[in-house]
């Protein structure tokens, strides 16, 4: 009999991907969505519909479930005006955590964020032991910290597993709604945006990490925090990838960080005479700025194959399973 898998967020980016991937391994997947979606349409899985807030939903999901994949979360570089972003990243690990326990689930696989932790300082290896984000940071990063230590609560004897994955900027295929970086793609391709930021990211195959989920499932270590990157692209060399996919020239104006701080309540004002959110926030300024580039795997290549030789890990191995190499 095929193990029981559940999903929150199944129908998200990674969600839905993960959907497919487990499928195909011959898992059987419950999905927990808030509605029903065109992302999991076709998809041979049993579907809740509810909310990972209400507990009641959390248990009609879990009930003869051996492993949970949370991925339930709200993404904001706009700041956390109504409390959702707080209250579904907090809330939402603690009603998992909680109902896992009482329904004796055995493992709980977490998606949280790179932005949990600090970036800075950049003379420093950025690994799994980096501080975690404060109350004075971002909303958004700090309520990924505080959700995944929710979660590595009091994992011991008798409690769930609990492994936590730090993926960077996921991108590829399967975006359905889409997400910011697939928005800025998207953006990118109706050329509305005429110049670039200072600064670049770290951007990671959803195929990588969707395969890297799998092996947490069974290969992870309890109580363990796994970085999932890719490599890193300064804005200028994402938007040239682009650029030659769509077989145009590459934008060459880079605007200095601190000339587009001050134009961002222009860019504010324009987003809401256009109807659409601003090109740029000051989240996601300050989030190029800091992006690190000691995320990037040192042995990466510049196609951005990811590697099929196990990454390894000062608590252990996740290898991470072969793939196709991919471009942007």
């Amino acid at each position: 009999m095929s193990k029981l898998v559940a999903i929150t967020g199944a129908n998200g980016h990674l969600g839905n991907v993960l959907c497919r991937l487990l499928c195909e391994k011959g898992y059987h997947v419950r999905a927990l969505c808030r509605s029903q979606s065109e992302s999991l349409e076709g998809l041979p899985i049993e579907v809740v519909l509810g909310d990972v807030l209400n507990k009641g939903d959390v248990q009609r999901l879990l009930e003869g479930c051996e492993i949970v994949i949370h991925c339930a979360a709200v993404i904001s570089i706009h700041g956390d005006p109504t409390g959702i972003v707080f209250q579904t990243n907090t809330e939402g690990p603690r009603n998992v955590r909680e109902i896992a326990e009482q329904l004796a689930v055995r493992r709980i696989v977490h998606i949280s964020s790179v932005h949990a932790v600090t970036e800075l300082p950049f003379s420093q290896p950025f690994d799994e032991t980096r501080p975690y984000k404060q109350a004075t940071d971002y909303a958004y990063d700090y309520s990924k910290a505080q959700g995944e230590q929710i979660m590595l609560r009091n994992t011991g004897k008798g409690k769930p597993e609990v492994v936590v994955l730090r993926p960077s900027c996921i991108i590829g295929p399967f975006d359905f709604k889409p997400s910011e970086i697939g928005k800025a793609l998207l953006e990118l391709e109706k050329s509305k945006i005429p110049a670039l930021p200072e600064g670049g990211y770290d951007f990671v195959d959803i195929q990588d990490v969707a395969n890297s989920v799998l092996n947490a499932m069974e290969r992870g270590r309890s109580g363990e925090v796994y970085l999932l990157t890719g490599k890193y692209y300064s804005m200028k060399e994402f938007a040239a990838v682009v650029a030659k996919v769509l077989g145009r020239r590459p934008i060459k104006w880079i605007i200095p960080y601190r000339l587009l701080k001050t134009l961002l309540p222009l860019i504010a004002w324009l987003g809401k005479v256009s109807n659409s959110p601003p090109l740029f926030t000051l989240e996601s300024l300050d989030a190029l700025k800091n992006g690190h580039p000691a995320w990037t795997a040192p042995r990466l290549p510049e196609n951005w194959a990811m590697l099929a030789d196990p990454w390894k890990h000062p608590s252990g191995i996740l290898p991470l399973a072969k793939t196709k190499a991919t471009e942007i």
